[in-house]
């Protein structure tokens, strides 16, 4: 791809965010400058260093351009599990109770989750981590993703704004990585859910479902579970699971198909996949060519995603 002009970066960038693909507030984002100073080099009004401007924003044209030419990735690919996903989040959705989504690893739970979001309205989805698991941390969490930037940052009058805001909504509310959730915050949402009667859907590893159940129960725990109204269990990816991705993807080959197949009995299986495929496209596309299993697995070499290829190939 040839150079883009200094002189035509102008131009360029008006025709980028003209076309509704970009904004100059994005642009700015992305190239480190502040909005003031790409809004008054594009209006030839910028009194600094023109040619640094220039040069970063040449730079990232030249990126877009890059990306444009590579293969586009499938958006989203509706498989077996994300159906049975958006199982449980509707049927909370619907009937504003609990529900749990457990399973391994890169089994597409949490793009599940963003796509339902997308295509649902009044439905957030937080994901806790470590530092985010304490009542406090898990309640201002949500308030940001309620759009309640000035929420109150004690516990108390935290959690009675989030009621009002979530009252009569009919919304429901996704928690992601909710293993990483004790009791005390558990508990919290509990109560959140019962008072504003919203779909709350706690999604993560196997530990979400074992801390209700089985010997290790606390009554803390068993009070949540008694209110699970749906519980959707994911060992593992589905054959089917991998056989749309395979279409999305147009890879129609049967050696390339089954190649796939035993790349997703691997942990991190989707996720795995994901990477190779986009890695194998990019190659393949600069090669002019179709993906095929030699591709494949030179993205899984390339990509160091402990596979052992060889294991692969034997089998």
């Amino acid at each position: 791809m040839s150079e883009v002009n200094i002189s035509d970066i102008r131009e360029v960038l008006r025709n980028l965010v003209d076309g509704a693909r970009f904004t100059f507030a994005q642009v700015a984002r992305e190239t480190g400058l502040s909005t003031g100073v790409v809004s008054g080099f594009m209006n030839n009004k910028y009194a600094g260093d023109n040619d640094r401007v220039e040069k970063a924003l040449q730079r990232w044209v030249n990126k877009q351009h890059s990306a444009a030419e590579l293969p586009e990735p499938p958006r989203f690919i509706e498989t077996p599990t994300v159906k049975q996903i958006w199982t449980a989040f509707r049927y909370a959705h619907l009937t504003e109770c609990i529900g749990v989504v457990c399973g391994n690893p890169g089994v597409g739970k949490s793009e599940a989750a963003r796509e339902y979001r997308r295509s649902n309205d009044n439905v957030w989805l937080i994901t806790i981590t470590p530092s985010c698991a304490s009542v406090l941390e898990c309640l201002t969490e949500l308030a940001y993703e309620l759009g309640m930037n000035d929420a109150p940052r004690r516990k108390g009058p935290l959690a009675r704004a989030l009621r009002r805001r979530l009252d009569g909504t009919q919304g429901l509310v996704i928690i992601d990585e909710a293993d990483h959730l004790g009791a005390e915050t558990l508990e919290e949402l509990r109560l959140l859910q019962e008072a504003t009667r919203v779909g709350l859907v706690l999604m993560g590893n196997h530990r979400v479902y074992s801390n209700m159940t089985g010997g290790n129960r606390t009554v803390e725990f068993a009070r949540l579970f008694s209110r699970i109204a749906k519980r959707v269990a994911i060992n593992k990816t589905k054959k089917a699971d991998v056989e749309a991705i395979a279409d999305a993807w147009h890879i129609d080959g049967e050696k390339e198909r089954d190649l796939l197949q035993k790349i997703a009995q691997k942990p991190g299986a989707l996720r795995i996949l994901s990477h190779s495929l986009r890695l194998a496209a990019m190659t393949a596309h600069g090669a002019g060519q179709a993906v095929s299993e030699s591709y494949i697995l030179k993205a899984l070499r390339d990509l160091d995603l402990d596979v052992d290829v060889s294991t692969l190939l034997r089998g």
